[in-house]
């Protein structure tokens, strides 16, 4: 069956259209504040139900009872704190004027009042018990600790209201939780195991996903990449959205995959993140979860199986498919892991995107070992990465 969301309810906060019109006709007289976008992308998420149970940003009782215990205060394991601490220079003004109990005009960067923040209250937390404790580390070179603390001193916690969903660069793929609940029900698809990905697919994501589908419990598979704020080094989420639709289209039986985009900025906290992205997906209809490597994992911050133990430590009503490195080998002639390929070191070709960045940012033949063709071609032709 179809998991019920975490917490046995889908959050729902968005604006009916009278409520809409009433609340933006109140904005001239509202404060106003302009969330990172990491938090805008968090607001939609938390008003859509892709966060449930959580109705809005966290305030100091539910912050400090996920760091401390790795769990919401009513004991649902949760591992990814969700804060809003402003740090731009013309909310520190309004932050400081702010007691609790009011209403706050959340404005995107283009201006647009897009969301009512209920601020309920303020308070001071610890940076680096917050980055220890949720990315394992206070090195500022980890991406998420630097952003940290660039972040605020104050946060606000306090419910969400969206008016309008976000204007995404690969908004015809982005699904709410209630529409893909709709669509598995629709295809009767019962038990659904999800994929979570951020890079254009090779074929070690690919080699996960038909064991999964070759499951006899598994009746689909939803593949549902996170795209966000990028940073360097990223794939445009267009490229990426458009890898996947190839290998979708070309390679898979379209009657049992969905392929969806979740736009907020990767949380890189290990096996934290593992979990914190099931539950997601758990809201988003799925009952099971593929496990790989290291996943959300960056540099060597992390054991690589880590990702797999969290789920036996923080039972949370999904099964987790936990998979072991995959690799191609020449001998072989396909993908393989320790398990089943004992052939030397020096006959696999890594499936590493570093290698194939690297050889977009020279202009060389991508490696077709680990690459669809079709996928090669979307990525030569417009697979370029950030590069600031």
């Amino acid at each position: 069956m179809i998991p019920p969301p975490h917490g046995g309810r889908l959050v729902q906060r968005i604006a009916r259209p009278a409520e809409r019109d009433r609340r933006k006709a109140e904005f001239p007289s509202l404060p106003k504040l302009h969330p990172f976008i990491d938090q805008v992308f968090d607001a939609e998420k938390i008003s859509i139900g892709a966060y449930s149970p959580l109705e809005g940003f966290m305030d100091r009782a539910t912050f400090e009872s996920v760091l401390a215990t790795r769990r919401l205060p009513n004991g649902l394991p949760w591992t990814i704190p969700i804060l809003f601490a402003p740090s731009a220079p013309e909310d520190q003004a309004v932050v400081r004027e702010l007691r609790g109990g009011e209403d706050v005009a959340l404005v995107d960067r283009d201006n647009r009042f897009f969301a009512v923040f209920h601020v309920t209250e303020k308070f001071a937390y610890d940076k680096a018990n917050y980055a220890q404790k949720t990315f394992l580390t206070t090195d500022p070179a980890h991406p998420n600790v630097a952003d940290l603390f660039a972040a605020g001193d104050s946060a606000l916690g306090g419910s969400v209201e969206l008016l309008d969903r976000l204007d995404l660069p690969v908004g015809r793929f982005e699904m709410t939780p209630a529409e893909t609940r709709s669509h598995f029900e629709k295809q009767g698809w019962k038990s659904v195991a999800a994929y979570q990905c951020r890079n254009p697919p090779h074929t070690a994501h690919e080699y996960l996903q038909r064991c999964t589908l070759d499951r006899e419990d598994v009746d689909a598979l939803f593949i549902h990449p996170v795209v966000g704020r990028l940073k360097k080094g990223d794939y445009k989420p267009e490229v990426i959205l458009a890898a996947y639709q190839a290998l979708v289209d070309h390679y898979y039986p379209k009657n049992r995959i969905l392929l969806s985009s979740l736009t907020v900025t990767m949380r890189y906290a290990g096996p934290n993140a593992a979990l914190f992205y099931a539950i997601v997906r758990k809201n988003y209809g799925c009952g099971m979860y593929i496990v790989g490597r290291d996943q959300a994992g960056v540099g060597k911050y992390y054991d690589p199986y880590a990702c797999h133990r969290i789920f036996d430590e923080l039972p949370i009503d999904i099964v987790p498919l936990r998979y072991p490195e995959t690799f191609f080998c020449r001998e072989c002639g396909w993908m393989a892991t320790p398990k089943t390929c004992n052939h030397p070191a020096t006959s696999r070709v890594s499936t590493a995107q570093t290698l194939i960045r690297e050889k977009l940012a020279k202009k060389e033949p991508l490696p077709t070992e680990i690459l669809r063709p079709e996928v090669a071609q979307i990525l030569q032709e417009g697979g370029e990465v950030i590069n600031d």
